[in-house]
């Protein structure tokens, strides 16, 4: 509830220096805070007290909250450039380190991945399928013993093929083979151990 007191702190007006002095700030960063809105001015430049106070302790509630980890409406307004600029050029150092391994072959693209993978399953599959109609004529009148020992060679052909895979076939068109002497020459390491 609204008191006569309450009313006339609204209506006191003050001067650059009171604020000056009560928030204990300089002259400038009062009429910075007055541009931002924070502090409240009348048609004539001086300061409403009330207003420019209840302004001014928001905002160091919003700052406070900032630093807590708590996000506010202005945070998106109070980027720091050179913090940004770091994690842009991070991001740019982490693409092109990314890039020369693709390029060494360390790391591979993900459709490259599956275009290998789903190859060699789809192999691997028919080689599966094709193995009743193969086996049924050499299995007819064998023992026990000998379909299983013949049906396992079977199976454990296929599975070799699926295991020996060529490491090539997962590298992308950026790929350059680079020689070990090469890399070492430039103070690199080389990926034979690997």
């Amino acid at each position: 509830m609204a008191t006569k007191n309450d009313a006339d702190l609204t209506e006191i007006v003050v001067a650059s220096k009171v604020l000056e002095s009560l928030f204990g700030l300089k002259d400038r960063t009062i009429r910075d805070l007055a541009d931002k809105g924070i502090v409240k001015r009348d048609s004539h430049g001086k300061y409403l007290l009330w207003n420019s106070a209840k302004g001014y302790i928001t905002a160091l509630k919003a700052i406070n909250a900032g630093k807590n980890g708590i996000k506010t409406e202005d945070d998106e307004q109070d980027l720091d450039y050179d913090r940004e600029h770091a994690a842009h050029e991070r991001v740019k150092r982490q693409i092109s380190e990314i890039r020369l391994q693709l390029i060494k072959g360390q790391v591979h693209k993900a459709e490259d991945v599956e275009r290998v993978m789903t190859d060699m399953f789809e192999k691997f599959k028919s080689k599966m399928n094709a193995i009743p109609s193969k086996m049924a004529k050499k299995l007819e009148g064998k023992s026990r013993i000998e379909i299983q020992t013949m049906l396992r060679e079977e199976i454990d052909g296929a599975l070799i093929e699926l295991s020996s895979y060529n490491a090539q076939d997962f590298y992308s068109d950026e790929h350059i083979e680079v020689p070990a002497d090469a890399i070492n020459a430039l103070g690199g390491e080389s990926d034979a151990g690997s």
